[in-house]
């Protein structure tokens, strides 16, 4: 099963030169459909609902970057809203000192990496819940860090950022925000679903649908997990800087260990293993909550939340993205039938 992962049968030479001839016309379908929705925002929001799509955009980044790591990997991490706190301080950090767009996004992609080497090295042999605690351990001792240095990071009175100027483009401004923020978004987006196609992504479903068999045809499975994870760790720190970009002010509780169990349940929820569950997972963890609150009820959001989570758990292991397919499924037998009937 796992050599059938690595590799693609002989037998299949012909489905492959069928679909690559059918590639450039799903391309182009799949630009044509992101472009349609990109432009849904700017075009009938007001400026509020066009800040949250620019939250939207950045947390697709966070939840894409942490289903390379769950949903391919199947590693467990629980400090993936850490990350994006690294890459939003060293953003206001490196931002204060006066520098621009390439200077910051070299310094959040450095401290990202660093950061999640000291993670995942030590924590090669370990998978699963023990994984998940030593990951929430880098995350408490980040928050520790960013509440006792003041002088550096605000503590906990949090930092104001300053606003990502390129161009004619301010990020102090949601349509502009929203605007910068898609860039970044759509490259996430293209190499995250390039990742399944490549060897390196097919090694990372072998290691999550089990090490031994993974290993015992040769896949490099410390190799294969630390380099999801260092992905991962570089996709938060993107999401981060762009965070911090786009609200203008960060705090520790934005990069808490709630923070991180969101993240987590977007992906669950949305599908994990698929680069449209991301989406329709960052946007859950943005606009829900956000729905509450103008409702006058923001504390529901955890207790719908956990039940959500507990339905989707039980009920659609494969999430909202899998809820689709089974009905899509259904639909196409259920034509068929009638088709075959007439």
């Amino acid at each position: 099963m796992t050599s059938a992962i690595l590799r693609r049968p002989r037998g299949e030479a012909g489905n492959a030169t069928g679909e690559r001839k059918q590639g450039p016309r799903r391309l182009l379908t799949r630009v044509a459909v992101f472009a349609v929705i990109a432009a849904v925002p700017p075009l009938l929001f007001d400026d509020y609902w066009v800040f949250m799509s620019a939250q939207v955009l950045a947390f697709a980044i966070a939840t894409l970057g942490l289903d390379v790591l769950y949903g391919r990997t199947g590693q467990m991490s629980l400090a993936h809203a850490s990350f994006m706190g690294v890459g939003a301080y060293t953003t206001y950090l490196v931002s204060s000192l006066g520098y621009g767009l390439a200077v910051q996004l070299a310094a959040v992609a450095v401290v990202s990496l660093i950061a999640a080497l000291v993670v995942a090295v030590p924590t090669l042999r370990l998978s699963g819940l023990r994984l998940a605690l030593v990951t929430l351990a880098f995350g408490e001792l980040l928050a520790w860090v960013v509440r006792n240095t003041t002088d550096l990071t605000g503590g906990t009175q949090g930092a104001s950022v300053d606003p990502l100027i390129i161009g004619q483009l301010d990020s102090s401004e949601p349509l502009h925000a929203y605007l910068i923020a898609l860039v970044p978004a759509a490259i996430a987006t293209a190499l995250a679903a390039h990742l399944g196609r490549t060897q390196l992504g097919r090694r990372m479903l072998a290691v999550r649908d089990t090490e031994l068999a993974a290993e015992s045809v040769g896949v490099a499975v410390s190799r294969t997990k630390i380099t999801a994870f260092l992905i991962s760790a570089v996709y938060a720190g993107v999401a981060g800087w762009l965070y911090a970009a786009i609200t203008g002010f960060i705090s520790p509780p934005d990069f808490d260990l709630f923070a991180s169990v969101y993240l987590f349940v977007a992906v669950v929820i949305g599908g994990a293993g698929t680069v449209v569950g991301a989406w329709l997972g960052a946007a859950y963890v943005v606009l829900v909550p956000e729905l509450f609150t103008l409702a006058g009820q923001p504390n529901l959001y955890p207790i719908v939340g956990g039940a959500l989570l507990a339905i989707v758990a039980l009920l659609v292991p494969d999430g909202i993205v899998g809820l689709g397919r089974g009905a899509w499924r259904r639909a196409r037998r259920v034509r068929d039938a009638q088709e075959g009937a007439t």
